[in-house]
């Protein structure tokens, strides 16, 4: 039976808080003490514990997911401890890779992040204000940047590489220049204030039963809207807190950027949380909490919709959905340009979990989000206890009914609307719950005492189980299968500490336990678990003033019990019957230590009863000796009832009080106080005295295994290793030096040892004591996972490939390793067999590719908006629009195209705004010009009024834009230039003959390094097409596109995309060949989608794609494109054979031409060979 080294975490710690998150890959991993527990998240199993630190764990972070679709590579995890320690984990490998500090400077936060060229870099904060970035691999210091002001965390854009926020508490510092190949700079800080002059929004409710409703929902929202960012040296003055409903903005826990609005910042504050836009510096909503609500602990914004799943510090997890106060859809221009309406929102809470009964001991420690799928939500307590809910719909559970199986939602894109979308983004009659689909428990409450079951014979190997006995301070056992890693049974046996567990059989033990250890008397408590039937019998009575238990031992064939009182004779008890056999007298010697005899005897017996009738039944012999506290040895022998007195003579070599005992076969060894081992051989009457330095010898155990030779001794100091053969020690483990200290250990198998660390956790280790940790893939219990990151590589790929489609077997695909997977994932997976784009994405979130995610979902748009595009141009080739469906070939086909792509916009779903770049040119602008309005509204005067008359200018919103320009004070500086630009856009549009004009101003102006006063020109002439290339060839990339995509026809705005695609994000400086794909996905360019995929070696996606395109129609080869498509199958062909699946490695090599064919040829001569 093979046991793997595991580490079984315990209880947390203060210092863990917030040490929770949850992978791409599916796996939870969470701080416990010292050590990092990782569970998966399908089976809720402890996978495995990384052990490394020394001092309690703070802060850890996964590696996000990078590598190509269709690839595998190593789990990487960082963590940091309270003594400034950054640990590199290899957790496939089960291995700590590098070990980083700085002066031993506490870290205050922590993330692994891939730049957009998929290198890894971990970034972390040290106190008081250090920001270092590190290389993972190599462990080398990159750069650090040291502020001036102390900071406690930071969050990274989700949207651009380069910018930055750090969260100081009462301020927030920006940092736009962040790169990975040099220190940023200082940044800028802003502080949070109010403009006590400000008039409320302009969207206030007019009737008071509608501002009572509004109040209600979000919490006197309109004062607080009124904050700001402000700097220090300006003449606004800080919150004062006026009143208990004040703000306090002491209280900041964290500051993170919103993960569905771009330049939009989430501040969580323990009763409100602000949505505060960073383009005007002002809050844009608040969600505030009743002072009878819980305060929140923790917030998630989500990525896939503009939702948020909220934490208190009463364990419930809160699921919050983003709605427009006066409204219900999010009507994105439509709504912010009509009169009367407001794009002004807030969160609305939807569904909520189950509290939890917080007590001293039971606290909420974190919260963690299912990244891929955003459906499911992870809490842990300070217990350990870490609990999933699942959010789903109540009509998902009623339809299903009792036997059916219930609808799978892949993730949380599929349950609601984008908030784009200009529908309501939960349909009204829809419900949501939270649902327990998980719990996993953990070791109680340290220290611990620990007894492994009887050894694994040749007569008890087709039932034995592995288990081990853990007892703890709460009077708790709780029993795990080491093999596993699984709990069997969490038994509350006693009502105080457990002290000693002995196995009565493999089924059975007794514990027991007292709750004063310093004195001589006490009450003690004596219990047998019966395993199997959780049933616990307290077979003993403590009686008043009896002495406190010492020990108990049990002999060796399970048949005699011994219970040694520390201040009270020992008694003799019959295990089968759980009967006294015999108290013995008052001047009986004080027990130090006792052992049974390995050895035994049966005698068997016929007695005749009153009829005539003789039964027989066996009599046990067994003998045991004892060490009292004048170092003399006293031999006993039991037999029935009788227990009879041998032989009592010094215990020779030992030098104090004889503490520990081991018997196996002819050789007893004992252990004394002054750390003296003696091996005193009983055949030749031989004894060898060994001085051992190490301080007490606390346990003495001997290896099960006949001819096993190897002595586990547990001293004060060290856990050593021993040969009774060579007399030499094998291993040691010294404590506190090399972990901490050791307060309990014993043999789990023939080559395994383990051991009860004071710091809250159990270790199995090998007999080196070198190795807590094993390989992932080596842990028999992941067998039962459908996590494919838990299983080799070429598993690992088998799975890979037979979630994704599988064009050559349709009616019957390969699923050999797909037997874990629940039945309602089969049934997604079967349904969506006959729509490639919706299979992939599906297999994406199963697989938790954050990529393959964001290029299925769009994708799905717009290969149903080509479709829709081709169906009104059936009669063209294919290979006269050059593969680009949405550039039409003459400008007459493109006048008529306006009218249809309005429909074929709306005909669909808009993509969530976290992806609004890539979505349609009408819903960008849509979504701008609702940003634009709703900032409108919030700003008051300053430079976030100019701003917002600039892009309503670029938006085309000239009355708007007007508007703003006048509404410039007389004594401001900017009074007379304004008014200028207002007469400008009231004049332009009615005079034809200024154009020249303005063109040849405007080009002057970007000649004098006035670009935006230049762009802003040629936009008002209709020259925005020439203003894109201005701002790309001055290397204002985002900008071009941003313009193109609000002021051209698709036509042009694909040229300016596809110039951003070749000469920005593909050159090598850059390398951001993933942006690149998504957008040219964008532009409708299916083949250079092709081709850049080909390029990044994704020749899975790549595949998938092309066979999802041919489905739909939308490709077909050409001439020009046949040699990129037979170069793509060729390679995903290559790849299948190497997995085995020949069947799909056929069809591919079918389709790549001449080469193809020679590999058909080569793979029959080697099926043929062999």
């Amino acid at each position: 039976m093979k046991i793997a080294a595991r580490v079984f975490p315990g209880t947390l710690v203060s210092q863990n808080k917030g040490a929770l998150i949850w992978g791409d890959h599916g796996l939870i991993a969470y701080a416990a003490n010292t050590t990092v527990a990782v569970v998966d998240s399908t089976t809720m199993q402890h996978v495995t514990a990384l052990h490394s630190h020394r001092s309690p764990i703070t802060k850890i972070c996964w590696a996000p997911s990078s590598i190509p679709v269709g690839d595998v590579d190593d789990l990487f995890l960082a963590s940091a401890d309270t003594s400034g320690f950054i640990i590199i984990f290899n957790v496939t490998a089960g291995k700590a890779k590098q070990k980083l500090s700085e002066s031993n400077k506490v870290v205050n936060a922590l993330e692994l992040f891939h730049t957009k060229n998929s290198e890894l870099y971990l970034l972390s904060l040290h106190q008081p204000a250090l920001l270092i970035l590190w290389n993972p691999k190599s462990g080398e210091q990159i750069w650090k940047k040291s502020f001036s002001e102390s900071l406690s965390s930071f969050s990274r854009d989700p949207f651009s590489e380069d910018c930055i926020v750090l969260n100081g508490g009462g301020f927030v510092q920006f940092v736009k220049d962040f790169s990975c190949s040099q220190a940023p700079s200082d940044g800028t800080r802003f502080f949070l204030s109010s403009n006590s002059s400000a008039e409320p929004p302009l969207s206030s409710p007019s009737s008071s039963s509608e501002k009572n409703r509004v109040t209600s929902m979000f919490f006197d929202f309109p004062r607080r809207s009124r904050l700001m960012l402000s700097d220090r040296s300006s003449s606004k003055a800080q919150i004062s807190v006026e009143d208990d409903n004040q703000l306090q903005l002491s209280n900041l826990l964290s500051v993170k950027y919103h993960c569905t609005r771009r330049n939009t910042l989430v501040l969580v504050y323990t009763q409100d949380i602000l949505i505060l836009d960073l383009d005007i510096k002002q809050t844009i909503s608040v969600v505030s909490l009743e002072r009878s609500t819980c305060p929140f602990v923790e917030v998630y914004p989500c990525r896939y919709r503009d939702a948020m799943y909220c934490l208190h510090d009463n364990g419930t997890v809160v699921f919050r959905i983003r709605k427009l106060i006066n409204g219900t859809a999010e009507a994105g221009g439509s709504e912010g340009s009509v009169a009367g309406k407001s794009p002004e929102f807030g969160y609305e809470s939807h569904c909520s979990s189950d509290g939890m009964r917080i007590t001293k001991s039971q606290k909420v420690y974190g919260l963690a989000v299912c990244p891929a799928t955003e459906m499911k939500a992870a809490v842990v307590t300070s217990e350990g206890k870490l609990l999933v809910w699942e959010l789903s719909p109540v009509s998902r559970h009623i339809d299903a009914g009792v036997n059916a199986v219930p609808q799978y939602i892949a993730s949380i894109s599929e349950l609601l609307n984008p908030s784009t979308s200009g529908q309501s983004m939960l349909p009204e009659e829809e419900k949501l719950s939270f649902f327990l689909t998980g719990v996993s428990n953990s070791l109680s409450q340290g220290p611990f005492v620990i007894r492994m079951c009887p050894p694994l014979t040749t007569k008890n190997f087709h039932i034995y189980q592995p288990y081990l006995a853990v007892g703890s301070v709460k009077g708790t056992i709780q029993i795990f299968d080491i093999q596993t890693g699984h709990m069997v049974r969490d038994e509350s046996v006693l009502s105080c500490q457990v002290r000693g567990i002995e196995w009565a059989s493999l089924h059975s033990l007794v514990a027991h336990g007292c709750e004063n250890l310093n004195g001589n008397t006490g009450k003690s408590e004596i219990a047998f678990v019966n395993i199997k039937t959780g049933n616990v019998t307290n077979f003993r009575p403590s009686k008043p003033d009896e002495g406190v238990v010492q020990m108990i031992r049990i002999s060796h064939m399970k048949h005699y019990m011994v219970i040694v009182f520390k201040n009270k004779p020992m008694e003799l008890w019959e295990m089968k019957t759980l009967t006294l056999l015999r108290e013995m007298p008052s001047n009986f010697p004080t027990v130090t230590s006792l052992e049974w005899s390995p050895s035994s005897f049966k005698k068997k017996l016929t007695t005749d009863d009153n009829e005539g009738y003789s039964s027989s039944h066996s009599m046990v012999k067994e003998h045991f000796v004892f060490t009292d506290n004048t170092c003399l040895l006293h031999h006993y022998t039991v037999e029935g009832s009788l227990i009879k007195d041998g032989s009592t003579i010094g215990a020779q070599g030992v030098s104090g009080t004889v503490t520990a005992m081991g018997w196996k076969n002819e050789l007893l060894c004992l252990g004394d106080v002054n750390s003296n081992i003696t091996f005193w051989n009983l055949r030749y009457k031989k004894t060898s005295n060994w001085a051992m330095g190490k301080g007490m010898v606390r346990k003495i155990r001997f290896a099960p295994g006949k001819e096993n030779s190897k002595i586990l001794m547990l001293f004060n100091e060290e856990v050593q290793v021993y040969d009774r053969v060579t007399y030499m020690t094998i291993s040691s483990l010294s404590f506190p030096k090399a972990i901490g200290r050791v307060s309990d250990a014993d043999w789990a198998a023939s080559d395994k040892i383990a051991l009860s660390i004071a710091d809250g956790y159990v270790a199995i280790t090998d007999v080196s004591m070198q190795h807590f940790m094993t390989y992932l893939h080596a842990l028999p219990e992941l067998s039962e996972s459908y996590l494919p990151c838990v299983y080799p590589a070429s598993q690992q790929l088998l799975i890979n490939y037979q979630l994704y489609p599988q064009p050559w077997s349709v009616d019957s695909p390969e699923q050999s390793q797909l037997v874990n997977f629940p039945d309602n994932i089969k049934k997604s997976l079967q349904l969506s067999a006959s729509n490639n784009t919706q299979h992939c994405l599906l297999a994406s979130h199963l697989c938790g590719n954050r990529f393959a995610i964001d290029f299925w979902t769009i994708a799905s748009h717009y290969m149903k908006v080509l479709k829709n595009r081709q169906s009104g141009n059936a009669g063209k080739n294919a290979d006269d629009s050059k593969g680009n469906l949405f550039v039409p070939s003459t400008a007459e086909e493109e006048l008529t195209k306006d009218s249809d792509s309005t429909s074929a916009h709306e005909a669909f779903a808009s993509l969530e705004s976290s992806l609004e770049i890539f979505s349609t040119n009408k819903t960008f602008k849509e979504n701008e010009l609702s940003r634009v309005t709703l900032q409108e509204l919030k700003n008051y005067g300053g430079e976030a009024r100019l701003d917002c008359a600039r892009r309503y200018i670029l938006l085309g919103e000239y009355d708007r834009a007007v508007h703003l320009l006048l509404q410039s004070e007389s004594d401001s500086s900017s009074s007379y230039t304004d008014s200028l630009r207002a007469c400008l856009l009231a004049t332009v549009r009615t005079s034809g003959a200024s154009q020249s004009t303005l063109k040849l101003v405007a080009t002057s102006l970007i000649a004098h390094g006035k670009l935006a006063e230049g762009v802003e020109l040629l936009c008002l002439i209709d020259k925005s097409l020439d203003a894109c290339r201005y701002l790309q060839s001055y290397g204002h990339w985002d900008e071009a596109v941003w313009l193109s995509k609000v002021t051209l026809p698709d036509v042009d705005s694909a040229e300016v995309i596809s110039r951003w695609i070749n000469d920005y994000l593909t050159s090598p400086s850059v390398n951001q060949k993933k942006q690149a794909v998504l957008a040219a996905l964008s532009t409708g360019d299916l083949m250079k989608v092709v081709e850049l995929l080909y390029g990044m070696q994704c020749f899975s996606l790549a595949a998938n794609f092309i066979e999802a395109c041919f489905q739909e129609g939308l490709l077909a080869v050409t001439k020009k494109n046949s040699p990129t498509i037979e170069a793509v199958y060729l390679q995903y062909g290559r790849l299948l054979n190497d997995a085995d699946m020949d069947n799909g490695a056929i069809y591919c090599w079918g389709k790549a031409g001449e080469q193809g064919k020679q590999c058909l040829v080569e793979m029959q001569l080697s099926s043929s060979s062999n």
